[in-house]
């Protein structure tokens, strides 16, 4: 009997250990970003002769990479390495009020901005539907803004010029190479394939001062604050290791 309730002892106990082993998996992922950042412009000028208005709206983006997951029956990390694109649509116009009238330029811009990211999130599913949740990490790594810019005066209205510039990052630019912040969000996993939905919020200003100021009409551009919001749709496939 003593022999009996050891072997079922070593059986319980074998079979708790194989339950409580993680699994590896890697995945392949792609999705689309419908992407844009906060608007908090900076004061122009202690003259009230200035003036400044800004919008943004959202662009559509892509990302892509690879994704290590290390599950625990509902619970699982999920670490992963994208290339994501995020950005802007962003219109902004500064004035200045003359014995003439008022003059000042405008300017519209796409600005695509390319990131290598690293989220980290801790996803629990439940008969295939699941919350997620985790913090992110990102290095700039380019991008690209265009648009067009005009200016006017009470007598004259330019012809509009477009613009086409490469981002630059580091301490003679306006943009920060480093992005932190969170994801959360809901999906659906079946299988190998899984589908989620979230939102991304940065938490770092994507702006700097620099050496070299910007200003138009009185307005400082580079004191503007800007954090990444995003909204992700992505697709994952694993494969077993």
């Amino acid at each position: 009997m003593a022999r009996f309730y050891l072997l079922l002892f070593t059986v319980l106990l074998s079979a708790a250990s194989a339950a409580a082993q993680p699994t590896f998996r890697l995945g392949l992922r792609g999705g689309l970003n419908r992407a844009t950042s906060t608007v908090e412009p900076a004061s122009t000028s202690p003259s009230s002769q200035y003036y400044y208005s800004a919008s943004k709206s959202a662009i559509y983006a892509w990302q892509a990479g690879a994704v290590l997951e290390v599950a625990f029956r509902r619970f699982a990390l999920q670490p992963a390495l994208v290339f994501s694109q995020k950005g802007e649509q962003f219109s902004a116009a500064t004035y200045v009020s003359g014995v003439a009238g008022m003059s000042g330029t405008a300017m519209s811009t796409v600005n695509r901005y390319n990131w290598l990211e690293l989220p980290v999130n801790v996803v629990y599913t439940l008969h295939g539907f699941q919350v997620f949740a985790g913090p992110y990490v990102a290095l700039g790594v380019g991008g690209r803004q265009r648009g067009t810019i005009s200016g006017f005066s009470p007598f004259v209205r330019f012809a509009s010029q477009s613009t086409d510039e490469k981002v630059a990052y580091g301490p003679d630019s306006n943009n920060r190479r480093l992005d932190a912040g969170v994801n959360f969000g809901i999906g659906y996993r079946r299988g190998p394939v899984q589908v989620q939905l979230g939102c991304s919020l940065g938490l770092r200003n994507l702006h700097q001062n620099s050496a070299d100021q910007v200003y138009d009409h009185g307005h400082n551009f580079y004191q503007d604050a800007a954090y990444n919001r995003v909204v992700q749709l992505t697709g994952t496939y694993f494969f077993k290791l």
